[in-house]
């Protein structure tokens, strides 16, 4: 049997224990700010970013790594496996995928070894193919298996989430300039979906923020018969232990999950969308 390996990029949002006990290699990100440029998760993590943000810290700024460097990451991981399994973030939202894509050129016979799968996807919303790929991987199936299963259930992932205000969304293309000045004028708040592989604006709420997520978790849930109750993510930007505690409850109340997983945004993430900003990430059932 085939040693097969998962890896992604850092902005899938899972724990460092789920990839140490899984062992998932993990591609970092580049993040810059006013006074300098960091790998994430090595040089500066998610609490890093919060502060900085919440400090008034105006440039933040995020991008993949490198073909070069792919190729150093997946050689090395060839060292462990056979074969390499890769989930990046959307393709519509970074240069990640290309990429990897282009570190496959110049890897020769080896090239063969690696699949790169564009997840259409960002945070959580990668997890859920990670952990089917892991799951997949761990009860003995191929690799052709694996690739065809996450490419089945990325068009099942619902990813949404609301920002406390635009200016990050405004500064990195979620929003234009219109609803940010909106925002930034009146309690209004962006909710953000993914759609096709792009972060696109659905609906502005109105109202203090702790109504506007619990109106934001409503809508989000409202099509319960349509929603795989297996596992959801609470994916948030700094968030205080009031918020998560009150958005948890809401979560349950709508919508009975075998698993709610309250996860921490990487730095990537959160740097894109604005410390307290939050996500409901679910799989929606197959029609």
């Amino acid at each position: 049997m085939k040693r097969i390996g998962i890896t992604s990029d850092c902005a899938c949002d899972l724990p460092e224990e789920y990839f140490e006990m899984h062992d998932v290699g993990i591609m970092y990100f580049y993040i810059t700010t006013n006074t300098g440029r960091f790998r994430d998760g090595y040089e500066v993590d998610s609490q890093n970013i919060i502060e900085y943000l919440k400090k008034g810290g105006v440039k933040s700024a995020t991008c993949a790594a490198q073909p070069m460097e792919y190729e150093l990451f997946f050689e090395k991981q060839l060292e462990k496996y056979d074969e390499i399994i890769h989930i990046s973030l959307s393709d519509k939202l970074s240069n990640s995928y290309t990429n990897a894509q282009t570190a496959l050129s110049f890897m020769g016979r080896d090239s063969g070894r690696v699949s790169v799968i564009d997840s259409k996807q960002f945070s959580s919303g990668m997890a859920f193919m990670i952990i089917k790929a892991v799951e997949m991987r761990d009860s003995g199936c191929s690799a052709s298996e694996i690739i065809r299963e996450c490419s089945r259930i990325r068009e099942c992932i619902s990813t949404s989430f609301i920002a406390k205000n635009a200016d990050y969304l405004y500064r990195n293309g979620f929003t234009g300039k219109a609803v940010r000045t909106l925002c930034s004028a009146m309690l209004i708040h962006p909710v953000l979906v993914l759609k096709n592989g792009r972060v696109v604006l659905k609906k502005l709420e109105i109202g203090d923020y702790g109504k506007s997520v619990r109106s934001y978790i409503r809508g989000a849930l409202s099509r319960s018969k349509e929603i795989d109750r297996k596992r959801v993510f609470i994916t948030h930007a700094g968030c205080g232990v009031e918020m998560l505690t009150a958005v948890k409850a809401e979560v349950k109340r709508l919508c009975c999950f075998d698993e709610v997983i309250v996860a921490k945004a990487s730095a990537t993430i959160s740097s894109n969308c604005g410390a307290g900003a939050i996500g409901v990430l679910f799989l929606k059932m197959p029609k």
